[in-house]
Protein backbone atom coordinates (compact mmCIF):
# COMPACT_ATOMS: atom_id res chain seq x y z
CA UNK A 1 0.00 0.00 0.00
CA UNK A 2 2.90 2.51 1.17
CA UNK A 3 4.90 2.02 -2.27
CA UNK A 4 1.31 2.46 -4.18
CA UNK A 5 0.91 5.66 -2.51
CA UNK A 6 4.59 6.71 -3.35
CA UNK A 7 3.92 6.21 -7.16
CA UNK A 8 0.51 8.06 -6.62
CA UNK A 9 2.05 11.00 -5.40
CA UNK A 10 5.07 10.64 -7.63
CA UNK A 11 2.93 10.49 -10.83
CA UNK A 12 0.76 13.92 -9.65
CA UNK A 13 3.36 15.88 -9.94
CA UNK A 14 3.98 16.06 -13.45
CA UNK A 15 -0.09 15.78 -13.66
CA UNK A 16 -0.19 19.07 -11.86
CA UNK A 17 2.62 21.23 -13.61
CA UNK A 18 0.86 20.53 -17.02
CA UNK A 19 -1.96 21.75 -15.71
CA UNK A 20 -0.68 24.66 -14.92
CA UNK A 21 -1.72 28.09 -16.86
CA UNK A 22 1.24 29.84 -18.52
CA UNK A 23 1.53 33.57 -18.67
CA UNK A 24 1.19 33.54 -22.41
CA UNK A 25 -1.97 31.47 -22.22
CA UNK A 26 -3.26 33.38 -19.60
CA UNK A 27 -2.31 36.77 -21.96
CA UNK A 28 -4.46 35.10 -24.65
CA UNK A 29 -7.52 34.62 -22.38
CA UNK A 30 -6.98 37.97 -20.97
CA UNK A 31 -7.32 39.14 -25.10
CA UNK A 32 -10.13 37.05 -25.72
CA UNK A 33 -11.80 38.60 -22.56
CA UNK A 34 -11.34 42.17 -23.67
CA UNK A 35 -12.32 41.60 -27.51
CA UNK A 36 -15.52 40.17 -25.60
CA UNK A 37 -16.10 43.23 -24.27
CA UNK A 38 -15.11 42.12 -20.39
CA UNK A 39 -11.91 44.62 -19.98
CA UNK A 40 -12.27 44.18 -15.83
CA UNK A 41 -12.50 40.59 -16.56
CA UNK A 42 -9.50 41.18 -18.51
CA UNK A 43 -7.41 43.58 -15.95
CA UNK A 44 -8.17 40.97 -13.67
CA UNK A 45 -6.19 38.13 -15.64
CA UNK A 46 -3.03 40.48 -16.45
CA UNK A 47 -2.64 41.68 -13.02
CA UNK A 48 -2.48 38.09 -12.24
CA UNK A 49 0.36 37.78 -14.76
CA UNK A 50 1.84 40.52 -13.65
CA UNK A 51 1.84 39.81 -9.90
CA UNK A 52 3.65 36.56 -11.07
CA UNK A 53 6.06 38.35 -12.82
CA UNK A 54 6.52 42.16 -13.07
CA UNK A 55 8.50 42.45 -15.77
CA UNK A 56 6.09 40.67 -18.41
CA UNK A 57 5.98 43.48 -20.51
CA UNK A 58 2.99 42.36 -22.83
CA UNK A 59 0.49 41.45 -20.26
CA UNK A 60 1.25 45.60 -19.26
CA UNK A 61 0.52 46.47 -22.51
CA UNK A 62 -2.93 44.57 -23.15
CA UNK A 63 -3.77 46.19 -19.57
CA UNK A 64 -3.59 49.58 -21.66
CA UNK A 65 -5.51 48.68 -24.02
CA UNK A 66 -8.57 47.12 -21.14
CA UNK A 67 -7.82 50.74 -19.70
CA UNK A 68 -8.24 52.64 -22.78
CA UNK A 69 -11.26 51.16 -23.53
CA UNK A 70 -13.02 51.92 -20.41
CA UNK A 71 -11.39 55.23 -20.77
CA UNK A 72 -9.25 55.65 -17.45
CA UNK A 73 -6.81 57.32 -19.15
CA UNK A 74 -4.64 57.95 -16.07
CA UNK A 75 -4.44 54.71 -15.29
CA UNK A 76 -3.44 53.79 -18.82
CA UNK A 77 -0.39 56.59 -18.77
CA UNK A 78 0.63 55.12 -15.93
CA UNK A 79 1.04 51.50 -16.76
CA UNK A 80 2.69 52.90 -20.09
CA UNK A 81 5.22 54.73 -18.28
CA UNK A 82 6.57 51.35 -17.09
CA UNK A 83 6.69 49.83 -20.45
CA UNK A 84 8.31 53.00 -21.30
CA UNK A 85 11.10 52.87 -18.50
CA UNK A 86 11.57 48.94 -19.42
CA UNK A 87 13.46 49.83 -22.12
CA UNK A 88 12.65 46.79 -23.74
CA UNK A 89 11.24 45.61 -27.10
CA UNK A 90 7.76 46.51 -25.78
CA UNK A 91 9.27 50.29 -25.14
CA UNK A 92 7.82 51.48 -28.64
CA UNK A 93 4.12 50.45 -27.76
CA UNK A 94 4.66 52.23 -24.08
CA UNK A 95 4.83 55.50 -25.98
CA UNK A 96 2.48 54.66 -28.65
CA UNK A 97 -0.35 53.54 -26.13
CA UNK A 98 0.38 56.59 -23.67
CA UNK A 99 -0.15 58.98 -26.81
CA UNK A 100 -3.01 57.39 -27.35
CA UNK A 101 -4.47 57.83 -24.05
CA UNK A 102 -3.73 61.60 -23.60
CA UNK A 103 -5.15 61.84 -27.45
CA UNK A 104 -8.19 60.52 -25.97
CA UNK A 105 -8.99 62.54 -23.01
CA UNK A 106 -8.09 65.66 -25.07
CA UNK A 107 -4.94 66.63 -24.33
CA UNK A 108 -3.29 66.38 -27.88
CA UNK A 109 -0.21 68.69 -27.12
CA UNK A 110 1.26 66.29 -24.91
CA UNK A 111 0.27 63.14 -26.79
CA UNK A 112 2.68 64.90 -30.16
CA UNK A 113 5.21 65.00 -27.40
CA UNK A 114 5.17 61.51 -26.38
CA UNK A 115 4.74 60.36 -30.13
CA UNK A 116 7.60 62.56 -31.08
CA UNK A 117 9.64 61.22 -27.73
CA UNK A 118 8.67 57.69 -29.27
CA UNK A 119 9.86 57.91 -32.81
CA UNK A 120 13.31 59.44 -31.39
CA UNK A 121 13.52 56.50 -29.46
CA UNK A 122 12.25 54.27 -31.86
CA UNK A 123 12.40 55.50 -35.65
CA UNK A 124 11.35 51.89 -36.87
CA UNK A 125 8.01 51.74 -35.33
CA UNK A 126 5.63 53.26 -38.08
CA UNK A 127 2.67 53.13 -35.83
CA UNK A 128 3.71 56.27 -33.68
CA UNK A 129 3.88 57.89 -37.18
CA UNK A 130 0.57 57.70 -38.37
CA UNK A 131 -0.65 58.11 -34.64
CA UNK A 132 1.40 61.02 -34.83
CA UNK A 133 -0.69 62.84 -38.14
CA UNK A 134 -4.04 61.38 -36.44
CA UNK A 135 -3.47 64.34 -34.00
CA UNK A 136 -2.59 66.82 -36.54
CA UNK A 137 -5.14 66.58 -38.50
CA UNK A 138 -7.27 66.98 -35.00
CA UNK A 139 -5.50 70.45 -34.74
CA UNK A 140 -5.74 71.22 -38.36
CA UNK A 141 -2.08 71.06 -38.90
CA UNK A 142 -2.79 69.58 -42.33
CA UNK A 143 1.05 69.87 -43.75
CA UNK A 144 2.53 68.47 -40.63
CA UNK A 145 0.68 65.41 -40.64
CA UNK A 146 1.41 64.29 -44.34
CA UNK A 147 4.99 65.08 -43.15
CA UNK A 148 4.90 62.84 -40.49
CA UNK A 149 2.84 59.81 -43.13
CA UNK A 150 5.23 59.91 -45.49
CA UNK A 151 8.13 59.45 -42.99
CA UNK A 152 6.61 56.56 -41.59
CA UNK A 153 5.93 54.92 -45.06
CA UNK A 154 9.66 54.99 -45.91
CA UNK A 155 9.66 53.13 -42.89
CA UNK A 156 6.84 50.54 -43.44
CA UNK A 157 5.34 50.85 -47.06
CA UNK A 158 2.60 48.61 -46.15
CA UNK A 159 0.89 50.69 -43.58
CA UNK A 160 -2.20 50.89 -45.34
CA UNK A 161 -4.17 53.84 -43.08
CA UNK A 162 -1.27 55.57 -43.72
CA UNK A 163 -1.77 55.54 -47.90
CA UNK A 164 -5.45 55.58 -47.11
CA UNK A 165 -4.91 59.03 -45.17
CA UNK A 166 -2.31 60.57 -47.60
CA UNK A 167 -5.18 60.13 -50.38
CA UNK A 168 -8.03 61.85 -48.44
CA UNK A 169 -5.83 64.75 -47.13
CA UNK A 170 -4.50 65.46 -50.93
CA UNK A 171 -7.94 64.76 -52.20
CA UNK A 172 -8.10 67.94 -53.90
CA UNK A 173 -4.73 67.11 -55.64
CA UNK A 174 -6.09 64.52 -58.23
CA UNK A 175 -2.52 62.64 -58.58
CA UNK A 176 -1.58 62.77 -55.49
CA UNK A 177 -4.91 61.46 -53.84
CA UNK A 178 -4.73 58.63 -56.77
CA UNK A 179 -1.37 57.28 -56.20
CA UNK A 180 -2.03 56.94 -52.36
CA UNK A 181 -5.61 55.26 -52.75
CA UNK A 182 -4.02 52.69 -55.49
CA UNK A 183 -1.34 51.83 -53.50
CA UNK A 184 -3.82 51.41 -50.18
CA UNK A 185 -5.97 49.24 -52.43
CA UNK A 186 -3.23 46.79 -52.86
CA UNK A 187 -2.86 46.30 -48.97
CA UNK A 188 -6.76 46.12 -48.34
CA UNK A 189 -8.40 45.52 -51.03
CA UNK A 190 -11.67 44.47 -49.28
CA UNK A 191 -14.01 45.98 -46.56
CA UNK A 192 -15.72 49.11 -46.00
CA UNK A 193 -12.65 51.32 -46.22
CA UNK A 194 -11.56 49.42 -49.72
CA UNK A 195 -14.75 50.45 -51.26
CA UNK A 196 -14.08 53.95 -49.90
CA UNK A 197 -10.93 54.43 -51.64
CA UNK A 198 -12.16 52.78 -55.15
CA UNK A 199 -14.97 54.97 -55.43
CA UNK A 200 -12.74 58.11 -54.70
CA UNK A 201 -10.38 56.79 -57.49
CA UNK A 202 -13.36 56.29 -60.13
CA UNK A 203 -14.44 59.92 -59.15
CA UNK A 204 -10.94 60.91 -59.76
CA UNK A 205 -11.05 59.37 -62.74
CA UNK A 206 -14.28 61.11 -64.08
CA UNK A 207 -13.29 64.25 -62.76
CA UNK A 208 -13.90 67.17 -64.88
CA UNK A 209 -15.62 65.35 -67.65
CA UNK A 210 -19.21 65.74 -68.27
CA UNK A 211 -21.16 64.17 -70.71
CA UNK A 212 -23.85 66.33 -72.42
CA UNK A 213 -25.35 63.00 -74.44
CA UNK A 214 -23.82 60.61 -77.03
CA UNK A 215 -21.90 63.20 -79.11
CA UNK A 216 -21.06 65.59 -76.97
CA UNK A 217 -18.48 65.80 -73.91
CA UNK A 218 -17.26 68.76 -71.76
CA UNK A 219 -13.60 68.79 -70.74
CA UNK A 220 -12.90 70.60 -67.97
CA UNK A 221 -9.08 70.92 -65.99
CA UNK A 222 -8.74 73.03 -63.27
CA UNK A 223 -6.00 76.03 -63.00
CA UNK A 224 -4.44 73.96 -60.29
CA UNK A 225 -4.45 70.58 -62.36
CA UNK A 226 -3.10 72.18 -65.65
CA UNK A 227 -0.57 73.90 -63.68
CA UNK A 228 0.25 71.28 -61.45
CA UNK A 229 3.76 69.04 -61.80
CA UNK A 230 1.33 66.47 -62.92
CA UNK A 231 -0.52 68.34 -65.31
CA UNK A 232 -0.03 65.97 -68.45
CA UNK A 233 -0.58 62.75 -66.62
CA UNK A 234 -4.15 64.41 -65.11
CA UNK A 235 -5.25 66.21 -69.00
CA UNK A 236 -4.28 61.97 -70.06
CA UNK A 237 -6.59 61.13 -68.07
CA UNK A 238 -9.51 63.63 -68.54
CA UNK A 239 -9.41 62.67 -72.45
CA UNK A 240 -8.98 59.21 -71.94
CA UNK A 241 -12.19 59.14 -69.67
CA UNK A 242 -14.13 61.01 -72.27
CA UNK A 243 -13.94 59.01 -74.90
CA UNK A 244 -16.11 56.04 -72.94
CA UNK A 245 -18.73 56.46 -75.24
CA UNK A 246 -16.42 56.14 -78.51
CA UNK A 247 -17.38 53.85 -81.19
CA UNK A 248 -14.07 52.26 -80.80
CA UNK A 249 -14.84 50.99 -76.87
CA UNK A 250 -18.64 50.26 -77.32
CA UNK A 251 -17.39 46.76 -76.80
CA UNK A 252 -15.02 47.50 -73.76
CA UNK A 253 -16.56 46.45 -70.41
CA UNK A 254 -16.04 49.47 -67.21
CA UNK A 255 -13.76 47.10 -65.90
CA UNK A 256 -11.21 47.01 -69.17
CA UNK A 257 -11.82 50.56 -69.90
CA UNK A 258 -11.10 51.47 -65.95
CA UNK A 259 -7.55 49.22 -66.25
CA UNK A 260 -6.38 50.55 -69.66
CA UNK A 261 -6.84 54.37 -68.80
CA UNK A 262 -5.44 53.35 -65.48
CA UNK A 263 -2.27 51.82 -67.03
CA UNK A 264 -1.97 54.70 -69.33
CA UNK A 265 -1.54 56.79 -66.05
CA UNK A 266 1.05 55.15 -64.66
CA UNK A 267 3.12 54.96 -67.95
CA UNK A 268 2.78 58.72 -68.17
CA UNK A 269 4.07 59.86 -65.21
CA UNK A 270 6.77 57.28 -64.94
CA UNK A 271 7.78 58.74 -68.48
CA UNK A 272 7.51 62.75 -67.74
CA UNK A 273 9.45 61.65 -64.76
CA UNK A 274 12.30 59.78 -66.60
CA UNK A 275 12.04 63.18 -69.50
CA UNK A 276 12.06 65.87 -66.86
CA UNK A 277 14.06 64.35 -64.18
CA UNK A 278 10.93 64.47 -61.53
CA UNK A 279 12.25 64.32 -58.21
CA UNK A 280 10.40 64.24 -54.55
CA UNK A 281 8.76 62.07 -52.54
CA UNK A 282 5.69 61.65 -54.92
CA UNK A 283 7.94 60.74 -57.80
CA UNK A 284 10.16 58.62 -56.26
CA UNK A 285 8.02 56.31 -54.10
CA UNK A 286 4.83 56.28 -55.79
CA UNK A 287 5.47 56.77 -59.38
CA UNK A 288 8.72 54.61 -59.69
CA UNK A 289 6.50 51.85 -58.02
CA UNK A 290 3.30 52.12 -60.38
CA UNK A 291 5.63 52.46 -63.45
CA UNK A 292 7.92 49.45 -62.86
CA UNK A 293 4.35 47.79 -62.34
CA UNK A 294 2.81 48.60 -65.34
CA UNK A 295 5.49 48.03 -67.52
CA UNK A 296 5.14 44.22 -66.04
CA UNK A 297 2.14 42.88 -67.68
CA UNK A 298 1.92 40.09 -65.46
CA UNK A 299 1.86 42.04 -62.91
CA UNK A 300 -0.59 44.57 -63.82
CA UNK A 301 -2.97 42.20 -64.79
CA UNK A 302 -2.87 41.18 -61.22
CA UNK A 303 -3.31 44.40 -59.93
CA UNK A 304 -5.73 45.04 -61.26
CA UNK A 305 -8.21 42.07 -60.39
CA UNK A 306 -6.68 41.86 -57.35
CA UNK A 307 -7.88 45.79 -55.98
CA UNK A 308 -11.69 44.85 -57.53
CA UNK A 309 -12.03 41.74 -55.06
CA UNK A 310 -15.10 43.54 -53.62
CA UNK A 311 -17.18 44.41 -56.72
CA UNK A 312 -19.97 42.61 -57.98
CA UNK A 313 -17.89 41.10 -60.97
CA UNK A 314 -18.21 37.97 -62.59
CA UNK A 315 -15.13 38.46 -64.58
CA UNK A 316 -13.17 39.33 -61.57
CA UNK A 317 -14.56 36.78 -59.74
CA UNK A 318 -13.62 34.09 -62.53
CA UNK A 319 -10.14 35.35 -62.49
CA UNK A 320 -9.04 35.68 -58.86
CA UNK A 321 -10.67 31.99 -58.48
CA UNK A 322 -8.36 31.00 -61.22
CA UNK A 323 -5.34 32.65 -60.49
CA UNK A 324 -4.42 32.23 -56.61
CA UNK A 325 -0.58 31.51 -58.07
CA UNK A 326 -0.25 35.13 -59.71
CA UNK A 327 -1.98 36.50 -56.88
CA UNK A 328 0.84 35.21 -54.28
CA UNK A 329 3.40 35.98 -56.77
CA UNK A 330 1.74 39.52 -56.53
CA UNK A 331 2.25 39.76 -53.04
CA UNK A 332 5.69 39.00 -52.97
CA UNK A 333 6.52 41.59 -55.53
CA UNK A 334 4.78 44.26 -53.44
CA UNK A 335 6.83 42.76 -50.41
CA UNK A 336 10.25 42.95 -51.65
CA UNK A 337 10.09 46.18 -53.64
CA UNK A 338 12.27 48.68 -52.98
CA UNK A 339 10.86 52.19 -52.61
CA UNK A 340 13.37 55.50 -52.97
Amino acid sequence: MKKLLFFLAFVAVPFSSFSQETAKEKIHRGVELHDEGNYREAIAVYEEVIAEDDKNWEAYYEMCLSYVSLREFDKTVKYADIIIDSDSDMMPKGYYIKGIALDYSGKHKEAIKVFKKGIKAAPEFHSLYYSLAIVDCRLEEYDEAEEYLQEGLQQNPLYGSSHLLLGKLNYEERTKSLLALYNFLIIEPTGKRANEALTLVKKHHSLGVEFKDDNNVNITLSSLAIDSEFGGAEALLSMSQALRRDEEYADKSDFDFFADNTKSFFMVLGELKENDKKKGFWWDYYVDFFYDLAKNEEMYETFIYYIHQDIQNTQVELWLQDNPEKIDAFLEWVSNYKRA
